[in-house]
């Protein structure tokens, strides 16, 4: 048995003593701990990827409208996380179900539909969400929402069941300018933009 053994475990619980407070403190306020949440006030919103994700600009294709885009993406050998946020600034309404339906079309072609639902981010925030398993037996889940010109498309590509992708799949958060989730207007969490 060692000697230090009694030092080692005072010393672990004087750490856990002086981080724990301010753990549970920003857990009670509604913000995430985990390392990996990224949070994007610019392109509004935030997610919790496995690793830091890359960021590209792209153009996406809708109903035949292309329009420039903003992905963030982490890949890890087969699998697949990313949130694109196209920018439909140039003309129409803020908000525009169609766009959310043209969305889903090319998703729903890449196999089997197992569950999909017409599911609003937030009252006044449209959305889609769908389960799709590929011929090769990975699962995609997706969602598509639509707020002030924006088109958000989650996507995780990985295996049934994989911890990441359900993980993933539920962090994604639309929040507006200043870190502030849209899904609670009457008692807005508000997120530290940047990472």
């Amino acid at each position: 048995m060692s000697k230090f053994g009694p030092i080692r475990a005072v010393l672990f619980s004087c750490a856990v003593a002086s981080v724990l407070p301010a753990a549970l403190a920003a857990q009670e306020a509604g913000i995430p701990t985990n390392p990996n949440f990224y949070v994007y006030c610019q392109y509004r919103v935030a997610a919790t990827f496995p690793s830091e994700p890359t960021i590209r600009d792209i153009t996406y294709t809708n109903g035949g409208r292309t329009v420039p885009a903003r992905q963030f993406y982490v890949e890890q050998g087969m699998d697949k996380f990313s949130v694109t946020v196209a920018d439909f600034s140039n003309g129409g309404p803020a908000i525009d179900d169609t766009i959310v339906e043209n969305a889903v079309v090319p998703i729903r072609q890449r196999g089997e539909v197992r569950d999909q639902f017409p599911e609003d981010y937030s009252p006044g925030i449209p959305g889609r969400q769908l389960n799709v398993f590929e011929p090769n037996g990975r699962q995609h889940r997706v969602s598509v929402y639509m707020a002030d010109h924006r088109l958000y498309l989650t996507e995780a590509y990985a295996a049934p069941g994989d911890f990441a992708a359900l993980q993933f799949e539920q962090s994604v958060l639309l929040i507006d300018a200043n870190g502030g989730d849209l899904n609670n207007v009457a008692n807005r969490q508000r997120y530290a933009c940047g990472k």
